[in-house]
């Protein structure tokens, strides 16, 4: 995880450990807040849910495997100037990405979507009031945003183009660490999914953009005629 925190950042950090963290563990040191509990980000998420939503225009999760090309204050300034409800940065082509729409669009500053993944999405605080009620619904995570882009996508979800994030993890549900962790509490994570589809009532869900905001192309003449 690569962050560069501004020296006068303008929001809290809140570090939460489902595992001991590593020997000298930035966070620990950075972290206004530190605390362990919950089986996992959204359902710790929920515990802490007075908290999270007691003095704050905004929450943003983000799991512990990105690489941020921006310093975290630009995007929260950003999506709190455009009115997001629900929004992520997008993915650098160098990422481990699950889902291509979440990867960069280079021609555009955003996209209204139907869909924000799991991995750092940053929720108003209006929208999280309500959607922190799901977040035990898949402790695995899998299903939760779809259910966030099936019941919110009138509320404008977006992928920021303008800041970009790498994920720099492969997904790995046979060994990854995440993953045998959740085998070990009996939770498997295909069955959050399908639950999901259950709970939602609907047999697939067709993630689209809805609207573009692009880049401008700004041409200028030569200072001079070619010869």
């Amino acid at each position: 995880m690569k962050w560069v925190l501004s020296p006068d950042r303008n929001y809290d950090i809140l570090a939460s450990f489902y595992a001991t963290p590593v020997d000298n563990c930035w966070l620990l040191d950075a972290a206004d807040y530190v605390t362990s509990g919950g089986l996992s980000k959204f359902h710790a998420a929920k515990l802490l849910a007075a908290h999270l939503l007691a003095g704050y225009r905004g929450v943003w999760f983000i799991d512990d495997d990105i690489d941020f090309h921006f310093e975290p204050g630009e995007f929260l300034n950003f999506v709190d100037a455009q009115g997001f409800s629900l929004a992520q940065p997008a993915l650098t082509h160098e990422s481990y990405a699950s889902h291509p729409i979440t990867l960069l669009h280079p021609t555009c500053v955003f996209r209204e979507t139907n869909f924000v993944e799991v991995m750092a999405p940053y929720f108003s605080r209006a929208l999280l009031s309500e959607a922190i009620t799901d977040f035990d619904l898949s402790i695995s995570t899998w299903g939760l945003d779809f259910i966030w882009g099936a019941k919110y996508a009138p509320r404008r979800l977006a992928i920021v183009d303008a800041l970009t994030m790498t994920h720099t993890t492969r997904v790995d549900p046979a060994n990854g660490p995440f993953y045998r962790y959740l085998r070990e509490i009996g939770v498997d994570p295909y069955m959050d999914m399908r639950r999901a589809f259950q709970y939602l009532g609907i047999q697939r869900f067709d993630i689209v953009n809805l609207k573009m905001a692009f880049r401008a192309a700004t041409v200028t003449p030569p200072a001079i005629a070619p010869h």
